[in-house]
């Protein structure tokens, strides 16, 4: 013990007398690890079980067409499947629902709920943290109204009462009683804060219908989704049978219920990720062991020494690996101050859009064991071949060397390899820094039609029976357009039920004729509705025809006005002011024509769109659009007010600029292309650095052949192109092979990611271009020596 106790001593003594050596290799390593343990702290997260008993048995149930879409289940279904299957200890039906809750002197919010059967949470295993759960009774049609609070909402609008159970609050306007809470983390099915009960008749009837439920369950001890698969297939084929005018064409799937929020392919793609950004733990690797054989060639004398005077090599090798671990020890701690900071930006920069109530992107105990394991296995990669490299050379040949010299180890061709190592892995990096950064970049560079910095839009949590009555919604489009007129800093205000920029859609529609006239339809189109000063709002002028007016109420002929991407595709050669589109059984006469207002998403190229009246057809969603002439958040509270006197108990959620609301679910990309460009720049600086060590070491090592090249009449000249070339040869071999690399991973991403391309040509020459960039930087300070070397000087070097 007291021999390994003296080797540490030693170690750490050798590294105080190199502080420059310590600083590049903990530098190295902390990035290395940190980046890595970053990514896989993101995978960890985004690929977490559900957090209930035996989760795999978690699966969703769903309705598919003759064409394999997926369709909501009716009630009927669910009674039926419930009925009729054996595959499964349970099933249970939910409808996702935002819901008003007020009832107390703070204003009214509107927070995630849902409508679930009262077998629910047996079939998850979820106990309550306070009161009870749902029973059968309570989903009876004369049931009093009750309402379990999720733990967040519980601690926050309530203050943590522990007396709230039996309480009575207000969720969308009626009086309900408190009847549990929640623990911590739950929020089924996807970020549910309440939960009331869904009430299913006993005898529904079929219908052709796309229903509104979602149907789950667990599989029975020892049942296979691909048995449970097959035993529902059954069952909807009898149905078929039975049911041919709802149910033909029809069948089920079966499919993890984690998937209902998490595309199958995530944890491929997650796992892509980590592979590629793990290349920089690689370079840091193969950086630091290039600095570890630069001092063993400096050290091969004294090495020689303890292998004469009894020094196994095994102990000689071991040394240098606990140095290199050392080193990794403390870049491995401060790489996981790098993790705790990246992941807690990317943490709350998805916040709002990956909010599945299992996904959780923090530094846990998973992740520090992670990044504890990347220090053992950085420290023993980056110190392995050095310590095998220093105890290769012939010890007596060194200690007959009275010049004291270091060129008994020759590391020059295993130094330039593994730089020629790093260049290939920093270019697979590249290339998936571009990728994400170039997607980003190119939607936020995207002008948009209209000012969306100067606009500021909200939700309102309206009540179904408001939304569904062309009177109330009449009533609240003017006192609302009157109330929000009347705030100083406002220009104009509208209502619509969809933002611009936020992708209408894309309903069917016929053209000139009833769809029960047509066998094919005409096509399809963004479909939005807005009421009267829309497109005051946005600064748009109607191009022909007039806009959509007041007098165009529920009594009125209902009314469209489309843009002019609509009338090149679908009316060129025909003035479409007149002409009559259907959607199913809405008929709207066209009386306008408006410019392009982004109908859809940024990146979406499709730009057609039809604009209806909200006060003739009924949306399933209202949001406010505000423009000020000066800054819109400022008018935030005022705004409220003038809702609040509207209705005190309608809430106004998701407020922020219109700028803000298009780009608010390209948060992720943006994320990632945040963090896959602090990759990429880490890349290309340890490649550099290790080049620069790799080629100065060179430098050193040649100094007395430059010195003679010199004296002979080299011109300064030809010993920066002796310096350049054989930098720019080891990152040109890097680069092509690193090509190659990027070549595979930039189609297996386009391959797994919807809106990711494969690279260009014009990509790789970026990258290489970039790789080349970062040599001639490296490179800099080599050349700087090789000049400032004195003939004189470097003949007496020996």
């Amino acid at each position: 013990m007291e021999r390994y106790l003296f080797d540490l001593r030693t170690i750490l003594r050798g590294l105080r007398r190199s502080p420059g050596l310590v600083l590049s290799a903990v530098t190295a390593l902390a990035m290395g690890i940190g980046f890595t343990t970053t990514m896989f702290s993101i995978v960890h997260g985004g690929t977490r079980d559900l957090p209930f008993p035996k989760p795999h048995e978690l699966v969703a149930i769903t309705r598919t067409s003759v064409h394999g879409n997926d369709l909501h289940p009716s009630a009927f279904d669910y009674r039926e499947w419930s009925r009729r299957q054996d595959q499964f200890q349970g099933l249970g039906a939910f409808e996702s629902r935002s819901m008003n809750l007020a009832g107390d002197e703070r204003r009214p919010e509107r927070r995630s709920g849902a409508l679930v059967t009262p077998s629910t949470f047996r079939l998850l295993g979820a106990r309550p943290l306070l009161g009870r759960t749902l029973r059968p009774d309570d989903a009876a049609p004369d049931a009093p109204a009750v309402v379990i609070l999720g733990h967040d909402l519980w601690r926050t609008r309530f203050d943590a009462d522990s007396g709230i159970v039996g309480e009575t609050i207000r969720i969308d306007g009626q009086p309900t009683t408190v009847v549990g809470v929640m623990p911590p983390r739950f929020g089924f099915p996807v970020h549910s804060e309440l939960w009331r009960p869904l009430a299913i008749a006993s005898n529904p009837q079929p219908s052709g219908r796309d229903g509104a439920l979602a149907v789950f369950g667990r599989l029975s001890h020892g049942v296979s989704p691909d048995q449970a698969q097959a035993a529902l297939t059954v069952i909807a084929a009898r149905l078929a049978q039975q049911y041919p005018e709802t149910h033909k064409g029809t069948s089920a799937r079966v499919f993890p219920f984690i998937e209902t929020e998490m595309a199958a392919n995530t944890a491929t793609i997650l796992y892509l990720m980590l592979g590629v950004v793990a290349f920089a733990l690689l370079i840091a690797c193969a950086n630091v062991a290039n600095v570890l054989l630069a001092r063993a060639a400096g050290r091969t004398r004294e090495v020689a020494i303890r292998a004469a005077l009894g020094a196994t090599r095994a102990r000689i090798v071991a040394q240098h690996v606990v140095e290199s671990l050392v080193l990794a020890t403390f870049g491995g701690v401060l790489g996981l101050g790098i993790a705790e900071l990246a992941v807690r930006f990317f943490a709350r920069a998805t916040s709002n859009i990956l909010d599945a109530f299992w996904i959780d992107f923090r530094v846990d105990p998973t992740v520090v064991i992670f990044a504890t394991a990347l220090m053992g296995v950085a420290g023993v990669l980056a110190g392995v071949i050095p310590g095998l490299r220093a105890t290769s050379s012939d010890v007596g040949g060194i200690l007959k060397d009275a010049s004291g010299g270091t060129t008994g180890l020759r590391i020059g061709r295993l130094a330039r390899s593994l730089v020629v190592i790093e260049v290939a892995l920093a270019t697979g990096l590249l290339i998936m820094t571009m990728t994400f950064t170039k997607s980003a970049v190119a939607l936020h560079a995207i002008t948009l039609p209209f000012p969306s910095h100067q606009i500021l839009t909200g939700q309102l949590g309206l009540l179904q029976k408001t939304l569904g009555s062309a009177d109330a919604r009449t009533r609240l489009s003017r006192e609302l357009s009157d109330e929000l007129a009347a705030i100083p800093g406002v220009e104009r205000a509208a209502l619509v039920s969809v933002l611009p920029g936020r992708g209408a859609g894309n309903s069917s529609f016929t053209l000139d004729r009833p769809a029960s006239d047509s066998v094919r339809g005409t096509g399809s189109t963004g479909l939005a509705l807005v009421s009267p000063g829309f497109f005051d709002v946005l600064g748009a002028h109607v191009a022909r025809g007039r806009a959509i007016e007041w007098s165009d109420g529920a009594n009125a002929p209902a009314v469209a006005v489309v843009n002019e991407s609509w009338v090149r595709q679908f009316s060129p050669a025909r003035d479409p002011i007149g002409r009559r589109i259907w959607f199913g059984d809405l008929q709207l006469q066209i009386v306008g024509v408006v410019p392009d207002l982004q109908m859809q998403d940024p990146g979406d190229h499709n730009a057609d769109g039809v604009y209806a009246s909200l006060l003739q057809v009924r949306p399933y969603v209202v949001r406010i659009m505000v423009r000020a002439n000066g800054s819109p958040l400022a008018l935030m509270p005022q705004v409220r007010d003038a809702v609040q006197a509207v209705d005190p108990d309608l809430p106004l959620v998701e407020v922020a600029t219109l700028h803000d609301a298009i780009y608010a679910e390209k948060k992720v990309l943006d994320a990632f292309g945040t963090l896959f460009f602090l990759f990429g720049l880490g890349a290309l600086f340890l490649t550099m650095v290790g080049l620069y060590g790799v080629v100065s070491f060179a430098v050193r090592q040649r100094a007395r052949e430059i010195g003679v090249r010199v004296a002979l009449g080299a011109k300064p000249r030809d010993v920066v192109m002796l310096v350049l070339w054989q930098g720019t040869m080891l990152v040109g071999i890097g680069t092509a092979v690193g090509l190659f690399i990027a070549f595979g991973l930039s189609h297996a991403m386009a391959a797994q990611v919807e809106f990711v391309h494969p690279a260009s040509a014009l990509t790789y020459l970026a990258i290489a271009a970039t790789l080349g960039a970062t040599a001639v930087a490296g490179l800099l300070g080599p050349v700087r020596r090789a000049l400032a070397l004195q003939p004189m000087s470097a003949l007496r070097l020996e």
